[in-house]
């Protein structure tokens, strides 16, 4: 049976989970301080605003903020994650995707010391950054790795699995919070992200390199062996399809057409030697190159891809997603007082469980479908949270957030990271995954950063303003994104149309000629 078509191997759902810890630890940082937020700010048993300090200890039980300053350095984690994804480009590129994520992991020890050990607001604010980083690189180059790993036909489920480690972390941190609400429980809940980065870093040299990357970077041979490694049933047309598309550009300078390339099942062999036969001081082989963001900018159809994804992930943030998962126990805080904590693990658990309905989903009704159900479904229920605000109807509340959450997992939070993975060939695919995650990042810190004040002067009103957006994006979701499930990347390339781009336009973006 061809490899295209077989069943996964659990090897390959175990590289995947591995490569998710990444998103675990980014979501345990993304709500740490959601629930413990306010022993955060304020030293037990004075007024707000006086810090004291542990018996015996230099290090403050509090570190007092206004509502701004509070906002800014919970926005660093967003900061931190648009420097991260700004680094997973070019380091994923140079050290492939599966050495990158072990290095980048260095940066969440960084950030859990700076955090558990903070003196005053900058050096959290610092901490914050660095475990942004850590969580915004993550989310660039795991996506990538699971859409370079895993077969077309389940492709859709195992980069699911980002968001959904994304959520089971958000849902373990605020479960852990509820005991650790104390002066001293919220420097501990700032340790706790080293404990998957050890774990991913122990578990990630068992799982293979990209093959795709590993053609990239003229290692045909060792590629071949880690699809090998991947895959049921034959892999040479797979394969073949792979070395052709990365070697020549979408096969525009072959002598064959495309049609005959899939059906000539020794292909890839032909790859191999061509390159034992090449001579000592030869040029470089055809796949080596990768184009930085300005280069994919100047070819038309990459840089119409590149803007659409834009709107998608700036879509994901800016319908409002992150003023729950970063301050929903303040926004319940009026209707249900201390039970607020409890409401917003609830929500997490809910976020969990339909992204397990999501990943059942992606690879059947598809993710144009599944993006519009999300942003039709949080338009709807942030006009409704809008109502149970106004006049303070605690259910409405509720079943309105929870199914805001709902509507959110199922499209919005996952289908931006699968789609960013599979619309772009390799040689484009760092550069765009990071500008694409850079703004979805920038987003997240807007959200983070303007969501107290706009709270503040919006009152019951501020969910208006993420409904709108909402109802716009499903608009243009409608118009204008493909249709990518179950289609091997270039399948996908074919459809949009830079499968056919020629090897020498490449190689001339890569030199920085202007062409086109």
């Amino acid at each position: 049976m061809d490899s295209m078509n077989s069943k996964v191997r659990p090897f390959v759902f175990f590289c995947a989970i591995i490569a998710s810890l990444g998103t675990l630890n980014s979501g345990f940082n993304t709500s740490a301080l959601n629930i413990p937020g306010d022993n955060v700010r304020y030293c037990p048993n004075v007024a707000h605003g006086v810090q004291t300090y542990y018996p015996n200890s230099p290090l403050p039980q509090c570190l007092p903020m206004s509502d701004w300053i509070w906002g800014v350095a919970t926005g660093m984690f967003a900061v931190g994650g648009l420097i991260g994804a700004m680094l997973a480009g070019p380091m994923s590129d140079k050290w492939g995707r599966r050495d990158a994520m072990i290095m980048i992991n260095v940066s969440f020890f960084i950030g859990a010391i700076l955090l558990s050990t903070s003196v005053h607001s900058a050096m959290f604010a610092i901490g914050r950054i660095f475990v942004g980083i850590g969580g915004g690189f993550m989310t660039v180059v795991i996506s990538m790795y699971i859409a370079e790993t895993a077969p077309p036909r389940s492709r859709g489920l195992l980069g699911s699995f980002l968001q959904l480690f994304m959520t089971i972390g958000i849902l373990v941190i605020e479960a852990i919070s509820l005991g650790l609400r104390s002066a001293v429980g919220w420097r501990v809940l700032t340790v706790i992200t080293v404990v998957p980065a050890i774990a991913q870093m122990i578990c990630l040299p068992f799982c293979p390199r990209s093959p795709r990357w590993l053609i990239s970077q003229n290692r045909i041979d060792e590629a071949r062996l880690e699809l090998l490694r991947l895959r049921n049933g034959d892999i040479q047309e797979e394969f073949a399809d792979m070395v052709l598309a990365l070697s020549k550009g979408g096969g525009a300078d072959r002598k064959k057409p495309a049609d005959e390339a899939h059906q000539d099942r020794d292909s890839a062999a032909g790859f191999e030697t061509k390159e034992a036969d090449e001579p000592a001081g030869a040029e470089p082989f055809d796949a080596e190159v990768n184009l930085n963001f300005f280069q994919v900018m100047t070819i038309p159809v990459l840089a119409r891809l590149t803007l659409k994804l834009f709107v998608v992930h700036c879509a994901s943030q800016l319908t409002g997603i992150n003023a729950i998962m970063y301050y929903s126990t303040s926004i319940f805080q009026d209707s249900f007082g201390d039970n607020a904590p409890y409401v917003t693990v609830g929500v997490a658990a809910l976020n969990v469980l339909l992204t397990f309905v999501a990943l059942g989903l992606v690879d059947r009704l598809g993710r144009k479908v599944l993006l519009l159900i999300s942003a039709i479904g949080m338009t709807v229920f942030s006009v409704l949270m809008t109502i149970g605000l106004r006049f303070n109807v605690s259910p409405l509340q509720v079943v309105c957030i929870m199914l805001f959450v709902a509507s959110f997992a199922v499209g919005l939070g996952i289908i931006p990271f699968i789609l960013t993975a599979e619309v772009f060939p390799t040689y484009a695919v760092g550069a765009a995954s990071s500008a694409c995650l850079v703004v979805n990042w920038l987003c997240n810190f807007i959200i983070g950063l303007i969501f107290p004040t706009l709270q503040r002067a919006c009152g019951p009103y501020v969910f208006i303003i993420f409904a709108g957006i909402a109802f716009l994006t499903a608009i243009f979701l409608l118009l204008f994104i493909p249709e990518t499930k179950r289609k091997s990347i270039e399948e996908v390339g074919r459809e949009v149309g830079w499968y056919g781009i020629s090897l020498d336009t490449i190689k001339q973006k890569a030199e920085k000629k202007t062409i086109i």
